[in-house]
């Protein structure tokens, strides 16, 4: 329903539709290397919300920085190595991937 897309709302209703995204990313990048079942279904349903209410791209990119950003500063805080962070540049395309699963999808569908 277009009424709900992401760019329709208001700008409180898209600061909470992005405050519930960041848990589910944050649960993604937390789980990420670890166990294949549970991040799959964590990408899933983080990809169902932003394609229902037609998440722009950039907002997963803007998503995964500021969660990462924040990582580093925290890990740097606790005067722990940051190297590996680069790592998860593999979560936001893998991310990105399910996404453009989807629409692919969508379209095959019409």
């Amino acid at each position: 329903n277009p009424q709900y897309f992401f760019n329709c709302l208001s700008h409180f209703e898209q600061r909470k539709l992005v405050e519930k995204l960041k848990l589910i990313y944050t649960q993604i990048l937390f789980s990420y290397f670890s166990s294949e079942d549970k991040i799959n279904s964590l990408i899933d349903r983080f990809v169902e919300e932003a394609f229902f209410i037609n998440l722009p791209i950039n907002k997963v990119v803007e998503i995964h920085m500021e969660l990462i950003d924040n990582l580093e500063h925290q890990l740097k805080f606790e005067g722990l190595h940051t190297d590996h962070l680069s790592d998860y540049r593999l979560t936001l395309i893998d991310v990105i991937a399910h996404l453009g699963e989807m629409y692919r999808m969508v379209i095959d569908i019409y």
